[in-house]
């Protein structure tokens, strides 16, 4: 046995050695090992790899090429080995990631995900436990000290540039003719309807890269200002219908929300969903198919608000994080205020998640009252803020304007990750699962109904304020996605897990077909039953979805709008970021009461969220109501002004009161 371990060693040895001699040779053999290994981890399966090399050849080369590309790099640097290291290290942990990522959600790992990583530190302790977190703090700390340890190994090499040079430029030419054939044959694509399936079909590698590069909207190869002009004439760009009766328009995006009557493997000893059932037995209804499953909500909230198909964006992109960052886009809240519309958005999650406080504006909205604007928020047993909270605040933006009111509104309660242990439930909805033992599947689906009943029931007790209330309101309800559970869409009654329920409601009479849509079609849908034509991509869906080149012509007039020369507006966009407000309501004082160590302020707003800059210097409070505050440990007799501000979770600074001086309320005392 020793003499077999021996002539192991001394093979090894040999090996390593030959590759050290030829450099070529030792980048085409590890790029093949990096590639199975990444496929490996992004499949979680040891046969997929070997499927994808036999299925898709032409798809495994291509990615072989970008491996191999980068591994050619490594040989320009004198600590070869090291560089080398990093760039297997490179690919092997975007791997790892991605194949985290997808036990906790459907949609892959994509460049954009590092923009989206700091709003995600937020709510990390929800998706990971505390063991998790230090085991992830520790292996990175091990992997940086391991590079290091590597990096000080390593010896010097020369470097032959023109060898390397002439290898590196063989492959980039073999990577670029193999990119130009896949596009014109169809073997590779760049525009992806389903992301998680592309990465099955064109392998990590190459959808990562893209990624990376293919941002935004690509010029159509006939753009021009005739072009555009030719279009706009087709959907009669001049004539423009306003709402009848200037209805308040209300858009609900209700997180991880869909018809779980639609489930055929799940029985519950009653209808989780009741407001719905009975408002798609009695109201316009349907299926839209959304871009993704278990995530992406800003996604489909953009194409809702937009009108734009998000497969003409690059893959995995999230145009809050990009285009929007820079470009104001036309949406309803922008073209409705021509009518008198004030436009509001709510949501009762942070502010800052998705950076909707800095799209916002970009997007038409006059104010935006996320959670920290709200008041005794109740959470759910994952810390999500109940749904509930949302009826107050959407009445409170309707009676703040005298006019009508557009009001965007995203909902949080049901969101993933779902417990994998039973937690208690409140509305004692016992459920079943057809063929299913698994007790963390069963803990996942118990909780994830009681959610959808807390969702439904936030929908009754709007519709009930609603039907009361004296002006005329149009509200459009839709999931934005599957939730991240356990089901097959051949155990689905009606449409796929990319398909999720719309309801169109009115406290007046409207009539509109049921209809599946898409949900960049969903808006012009909801507006066109409400009578109106309103807004450039809507009158793009209403008047050419069914003609030949209906996608063509939105993709043109997308690019024009965000990237192009804007001729849809004559190449003056009308549209400026809006001044944007916090809330719908003021924040104010009313009274100001002080003792000896401490300051309490009466007034309207105040949550936990707020603070007290007291003469420059900001104070923590005690929270004790809504329109009750104190601020303890003070000498009053050594302070002048204060000001009530709410914050963010961030510390970013979103309303503040007018300046009150402190003495004139307590002389009255």
């Amino acid at each position: 046995m020793s003499l077999f371990f021996k002539k192991i060693k001394a093979y090894l040895k040999n090996s390593v050695s030959f590759l050290s001699k030829h450099p070529f040779i030792k980048c085409l053999i590890l790029s093949f090992l990096t590639l199975m290994i990444s496929e490996t981890m992004s499949r979680h399966s040891l046969l997929q790899p070997w499927v994808f090399l036999f299925r898709s050849p032409f798809a495994f080369l291509f990615n072989y090429l970008i491996i191999l590309l980068t591994f050619s790099v490594a040989l320009f640097f004198k600590k070869e080995s090291f560089a080398i290291t990093i760039t297997a290290a490179f690919w092997l942990v975007m791997s790892l990631v991605n194949g985290i990522i997808l036990f906790f959600r459907l949609t892959p790992f994509s460049a954009i995900d590092f923009s989206i990583a700091i709003n995600m530190l937020g709510i990390i302790d929800i998706y990971l436990n505390v063991f998790q977190l230090i085991l992830i703090v520790v292996g990175a700390i091990a992997f940086i000290l391991l590079l290091i340890l590597i990096w000080r190994k390593t010896a010097t090499t020369k470097v032959f540039f023109v060898k390397n040079s002439l290898f590196t430029i063989g492959i980039t030419i073999c990577l670029l003719l193999t990119g130009f054939v896949g596009g014109q044959t169809g073997l590779l694509n760049k525009k992806f309807p389903n992301l998680a399936q592309a990465y099955k079909d064109y392998g990590f590698a190459y959808c990562f890269s893209l990624s990376v590069f293919d941002v935004g909207i690509d010029q159509p190869s006939q753009y021009g200002d005739n072009v555009i002009n030719k279009i706009l004439d087709e959907i009669s760009n001049d004539t423009t219908v306003h709402p009848e009766n200037n209805p308040n328009i209300i858009i609900i995006q209700l997180e991880s929300f869909f018809d779980i009557n639609r489930a055929s493997n799940l029985t519950t000893s009653t209808d989780p969903v009741p407001t719905l059932t009975y408002l798609k037995e009695n109201y316009p209804h349907g299926l839209i198919t959304v871009p993704s499953i278990g995530g992406g909500t800003a996604n489909v909230e953009f194409e809702v608000l937009t009108g734009m198909n998000l497969e003409h964006f690059g893959p995995g992109e999230y145009p809050y994080k990009t285009i929007l960052k820079s470009q104001v886009c036309e949406t309803p809240a922008f073209a409705l205020k021509q009518y008198g519309y004030t436009s509001h958005a709510i949501h009762n999650h942070t502010a800052t998640f998705y950076d909707r406080f800095a799209v916002y504006p970009a997007l038409g909205f006059d104010t935006f009252t996320p959670l920290e604007m709200m008041c005794n928020p109740e959470y759910n047993a994952l810390g999500w803020a109940k749904d509930a909270i949302l009826t107050d605040e959407i009445m409170s933006c309707l009676k703040s304007s005298e006019g009508s009111d557009f009001v965007f509104t995203v909902s949080v309660q049901p969101h993933g990750k779902f417990p994998t242990e039973n937690v208690t439930t409140e509305n004692g909805i016992h459920i079943s699962l057809e063929n299913v033992d698994d007790e963390e599947i069963i803990a996942q689906y118990s909780y994830y109904v009681d959610q959808l009943r807390g969702t439904d029931e936030f929908i009754a007790a709007l519709i009930k304020e609603l039907s009361e209330f004296e002006e005329p309101t149009a509200v459009l309800f839709y999931g934005d996605h599957f939730p991240t559970i356990y089901i097959e869409d051949e155990k689905l009654l009606e449409g796929t897990k990319y398909q999720t329920d719309y309801v169109i409601w009115a406290n007046y009479d409207i009539e509109q077909e049921n209809k599946n849509l898409n949900a960049y079609q969903l808006t012009a849908h909801f507006l066109e039953a409400l009578g109106s034509n309103i807004g450039t991509t809507t009158k793009v869906h209403q008047t050419l979805s069914s003609s030949l080149n209906y996608q063509d012509k939105l993709e043109m007039i997308e690019y024009d709008m965000l990237y192009g020369d804007q001729n849809v507006y004559g190449g003056n966009n009308p549209y400026q970021k809006t001044e944007m407000a916090y809330g719908s309501e003021d924040i104010y004082v009313t009274d100001i009461v002080t003792t000896s160590d401490n300051i309490t302020i009466y007034g309207n707003k105040f949550n936990e969220w707020t603070k007290v800059r007291i003469d420059g210097k900001m104070h923590d409070i005690l929270f004790i109501s809504d329109r009750c505050i104190r601020v303890e440990d003070i000498n009053p007799e050594e302070t002048t002004k204060l000001q009530i501000v709410l914050i963010t979770s961030e510390r970013l600074e979103m309303r503040t009161s007018a300046e009150y001086t402190i003495s004139s309320f307590t002389d009255l005392h």
